[in-house]
């Protein structure tokens, strides 16, 4: 104990504005001798204490933000879609929406968007639901999924409202949103809670069989048209075919 006083004092003698809190860690029974130290030197201890404590006090880790909820967000995107749907009749601000693997030759579809007339063009209501829909046209489609856990990018692509007929007839092409960007206004009335686009998910077919896609060109354009004719009804489908059956007979 001596020894320790004696260290101390020393200590303190050459360096005035010695912390205190600074003796226990190489005299363990010094300590009780802080008191030894010059009033300066207490006081300056002090302070430099209180000035950590604070700095500390004001440090906060940041929240980490929400995990994304894809149940929630198309929910309120079918809403969204319902009222918006109606007043856009001449499906100026509609736009039907594909997904494709970077590189890859098939485009899947994915659903309907809608802007908000007048406030969302029909681009800007894709780009603003990306996130929902790229993880909607994952669980849709199978290969989607597969590419997208191999690190294949996925890409928005977009068609006119009720194409879907054309693009399968290889009539219609497809638009890439590759290059497409949201205005900073856009974005900021969003984030504000404005319902500005909605979004009609498609759905797997009765047998669970994925939904509808299409092959094409990686610009997507198609090349040529398919010779494709529709049947309404089965009735319909029956005359077709036996006049192709007629048609090849006559050959």
């Amino acid at each position: 104990r001596v020894y320790n006083m004696v260290f101390v004092a020393l200590l303190s003698a050459f360096v005035p504005a010695f912390d205190p809190a600074f003796v226990p860690a190489f005299v363990p029974h010094a300590a009780p001798f802080a008191g030894l130290l010059p009033a300066s030197a207490r006081a300056s201890a002090v302070v430099a204490k209180a000035a950590k404590r604070k700095a500390t006090a004001g440090k906060r880790k940041p929240a980490k933000p929400a995990a994304f909820d894809l149940k929630k967000a198309m929910l309120v995107a079918m809403r969204a879609h319902q009222d918006l749907w109606r007043l856009d009749p001449q499906r100026e601000c509609s736009r039907d929406v594909y997904v494709r693997a970077d590189g890859g030759s098939r485009f899947f579809f994915a659903g309907k968007a809608v802007g908000a007339a007048g406030r969302c063009d029909a681009v800007s209501a894709v780009l603003l639901q990306k996130r929902a829909i790229l993880e909607h046209a994952r669980l849709l489609h199978p290969e989607l999924e597969q590419m997208h856990r191999l690190s294949r990018p996925l890409q928005l692509w977009a068609a006119p409202a009720d194409s879907e007929v054309s693009v399968a007839r290889k009539v219609q092409a497809l638009e890439s949103l590759e290059g497409a960007r949201l205005s900073r206004a856009m974005r900021e009335d969003a984030d504000a809670g404005a319902t500005l686009a909605g979004f009609d998910p498609d759905q797997p077919e009765s047998d669970g069989r994925a939904g509808f896609s299409v092959r094409l060109p990686e610009d997507g354009v198609p090349v040529a048209p398919l010779e494709v004719r529709f049947a309404s009804s089965v009735a319909e489908a029956e005359a077709m075919a036996a006049q192709e059956q007629e048609a090849m007979a006559a050959q």
